[in-house]
């Protein structure tokens, strides 16, 4: 049903008589407040300015600098890059259009050490090491007599145009053990950005206003009485004629205000009928959506179920301990891990991960795996097991989905393994007594991304007491809230915290690892791992 023309607006009726004493006072309020508040301003920047160019101050080791300063690559001293770090810090956190520096004042100009760099800096703005800049009229004649009698600045200081706007300053001395001085610390803030925080302040304040003016509307809606609450009230049983989706239509007739009330009964009922079907659309969708979620646990379960996972996998084989894992990000994941005897002398073990998430990659992992455990039991070699998955994963792919896979066969009585790498992570060997290493070589393609592949092979051989470890780029590429990666590094950090421990140990800090580094950061691949350590 249409909504009948709306007419007579209240909002005009009511609103006309106050809008210009609302704009007289908003005038009034904004000219005292700015007056008021803009000293008040200028003091908080002041003090929080002087305690930060005195903190950092205080931080700089006086001594330490006068030595680097006399080194001939000042820049690539390590306490120099420590200095650049903690004044890239500071100036990350502190408000924008702010410059902070140290320099080495002299009689008529300085020369630049540091300063502090932050994301979002005009690079037209920027200064380096050794730079020489001329004193201005306010550097002269208050940081220079500061500076000669080593001490802060202690009074607003305010300067003229010197490019980017005027400008506060604040200036702390960094003296050497002998109480000389080295350098000083300044901070220059943008009078123009301190003068666009006041006016936001006036602006909330003449908005605050505003709200406590409409109070005013109590009054006016006094006089309207009855012309208001009667509809009201009227309106209030008609709402509450709603039951079970049903409305007394009869009231409808009763409201002929020509205004909101009118507009608002007749929207309430078209509203209603509207509800109904989305309360209805809505139960179809929830069940739709448990019956999908239902079926993705089973899927879950059934993924699972087609890893190994009881442990330890061969008790009865003492040449070897493994232990495995793999934690998808979704539901169900791509990456899969295998391990199997193929006879009693040659262990299989396959680490792969399927590009893209979820449900399809699912299935291509399930074809994959099963294809490769399959070939593997022939006896062939690794190179010929992954000629042949290919050719079989690359027939109807329309997916387009691919697979990185490291498969590998080791001859349990000694050793000795083959393995081909196609476009998966490198794997990492421990010797005994030594630490966990990458062994980086060039990789064969993935599998599934071109008929006709042929796949290289690489030897290995562990001796009593290696240990192997295999993972997906879940791993490695872990991400915490700041966008950085878990990375090779950390991961072989974490793997060297106890290198004896059991592969099982060795999984779990691993795993404690990246969930330390990611936090509360969500998970976006599926990881999976498998270590292997060889008795002989």
């Amino acid at each position: 049903m249409e909504t009948p023309e709306r007419k007579g607006s209240l909002k005009r009726k009511i609103n006309l008589e106050e809008l210009l004493l609302m704009i007289l006072m908003a005038i009034i309020i904004s000219i005292v407040s700015y007056f008021a508040m803009n000293n008040t301003f200028l003091r908080f920047y002041n003090e929080k300015g002087l305690d930060i160019v005195r903190t950092l101050a205080a931080e700089v080791d006086g001594d330490r600098l006068e030595e680097c300063l006399k080194a001939e690559n000042v820049t690539e001293q390590p306490y120099y890059q420590d200095l650049q770090r903690l004044f890239d810090v500071t100036k990350s956190n502190i408000t924008d259009h702010t410059y902070l520096y140290m320099f080495i004042p002299g009689e008529d100009s300085w020369v630049y050490v540091v300063e502090g760099h932050a994301p979002g800096d005009d690079p037209e703005w920027l200064s380096s090491y050794g730079d020489v800049y001329k004193y201005g009229e306010t550097e002269y004649t208050r940081m220079l007599p500061d500076a000669k009698a080593k001490k802060p600045s202690t009074e607003i200081v305010l300067g003229g145009d010197v490019g980017y706007g005027r400008s506060m300053s604040n200036w702390a001395p960094v003296l050497n053990s002998k109480g000389d001085l080295v350098t000083m610390v300044e901070i220059d803030y943008s009078l123009e950005a301190i003068e666009g925080q006041l006016r936001d302040y006036i602006t909330k304040l003449i908005l605050a206003f505003v709200v406590c003016i409409a109070g005013v509307l109590l009054i006016v809606l006094q006089i309207i009485r009855r012309r208001v609450t009667t509809p009201l009230e009227n309106l209030t049983d008609f709402v509450d004629s709603y039951e079970h989706g049903k409305l007394n239509e009869e009231m409808i007739a009763d409201f002929k205000s020509g205004d909101e009330i009118q507009w608002l009964a007749t929207a309430f009922r078209d509203m209603t009928v509207r509800m109904e079907t989305y309360i209805r659309d809505l139960t179809k969708v929830t069940a739709e959506k448990e019956r999908i979620g239902a079926e993705l646990n089973v899927a879950t379960q059934i993924q699972a179920d087609m890893l190994p996972r009881i442990f330890p996998a061969f008790p009865e084989r003492p040449e070897f301990d493994l232990y495995a894992s793999m934690s998808p990000a979704k539901e169900v994941g791509g990456d899969f891990y295998d391990f199997f005897l193929i006879d009693d002398n040659h262990l299989g073990l396959v680490m792969a991960d399927v590009s893209g998430k979820g449900v399809p990659a699912a299935l291509f992992m399930v074809i994959a795996k099963t294809l490769i455990k399959n070939r593997a039991q022939l006896g062939e070699s690794p190179a010929e097991i992954l000629n042949h998955v290919n050719e079989q994963l690359c027939e109807g792919n329309e997916a387009e989905l691919f697979v990185t896979v490291w498969l590998a066969v080791l001859e349990i009585s000694t050793g000795r393994g083959l393995a081909a790498n196609a476009g998966h992570e490198h794997p990492v060997i421990r010797r005994a007594n030594g630490d966990y290493e990458l062994v980086v070589y060039r990789h064969s393609p993935a599998v599934a991304t071109m008929e006709g592949l042929r796949f290289k092979e690489h030897s290995f051989e562990l001796y009593p007491g290696d240990s192997l470890f295999v993972y997906t780029d879940g791993v490695p590429e872990a991400t915490n809230a700041n966008s950085e990666m878990f990375g090779t590094d950390r991961m072989l950090e974490a793997l060297n915290q106890d290198p004896d421990a059991s592969p099982e140990q060795i999984l779990k800090n691993v795993r404690a690892a990246v969930d330390g580094f990611v936090q509360d950061a969500e998970q976006f691949d599926d990881l999976t791992m498998l270590g292997l350590k060889y008795n002989g």
